[in-house]
This record gives structure tokens, C-alpha cells and sequence, in this order.
């Protein structure tokens, strides 16, 4: 019992800090960054989860449908230490993760990105 009671504090511990995150820049007068996108071709029978890497975070993007198409937005402090990216590609219920090679990305930048059989 005290244990669900610990996870339920730091619950509601996380929901407070998570409210009071803004999305409103902190200097108005300052422009917001360039969106990011990947737009991703999986022609595999299989869904693929992708992720995204600079070298020192990977980030799951979400589920590209197979056979399907799905764009998504790159998180922009990716990009803040370097403009080398990398994908990763893991098939849900198979084996054979895909590693594309590390590729330059700028902020604003609009990458594509095929997933092959």
C-alpha cells in the first residue's frame, strides 16, 4: 500500500510539473525554430517502429505502417549539438533492425526516407 501510495505521489508530482511546461517561447521577440520533418516509405509487408538518433539520444518517432507512408516531426534540441542524424527501423514481431547512414539535417530541413525490402 505505501508503495502505491509513492507511485501516485510521484504521479501527480509529474502532472504538476507537466502543466506548468508552456510552449510559448520565453523571448516573444525571438523566432520559433523551422519545423523538422521525416517523411518515411515503408514498402515491407511488416509495421516498423522508427527511431531517431544524433550520436547521443535516440528517440522513438512512432510506427510507419507496412506497406505505408508516415511524416514525422523531428524534436528540435536534436539538433542543437550536431546536424548528423541517423534512423533506425525495428519490425514489429521480426528480427533485422535497418541503420540508414548518418545524413546532414538543418532546422527546417524536409527528409526522405525509404524503408526497402
Amino acid at each position: 500500500m505505501r508503495h502505491a501510495v509513492q507511485v501516485l505521489s510521484l504521479l501527480a508530482l509529474f502532472a504538476a510539473a507537466a502543466s506548468c511546461a508552456s510552449t510559448v517561447p520565453l523571448d516573444p521577440s525571438q523566432p520559433e525554430s523551422p519545423v523538422t520533418t521525416v517523411q518515411v516509405w515503408n514498402q515491407n509487408p511488416v509495421d516498423m517502429t522508427l527511431y531517431v538518433t544524433n550520436g547521443i539520444h535516440r528517440i522513438r518517432l512512432g510506427l510507419v505502417p507496412g506497406p505505408g507512408t508516415r511524416t514525422f516531426v523531428l524534436p528540435p534540441h536534436l539538433l542543437l549539438s550536431t546536424n548528423w542524424l541517423g534512423f533506425q527501423a525495428d519490425p514489429i514481431g521480426a528480427d533485422g533492425l535497418s541503420v540508414s547512414e548518418k545524413i546532414q539535417v538543418h532546422p527546417g530541413d524536409r527528409v526522405g526516407l525509404t524503408l526497402g525490402r
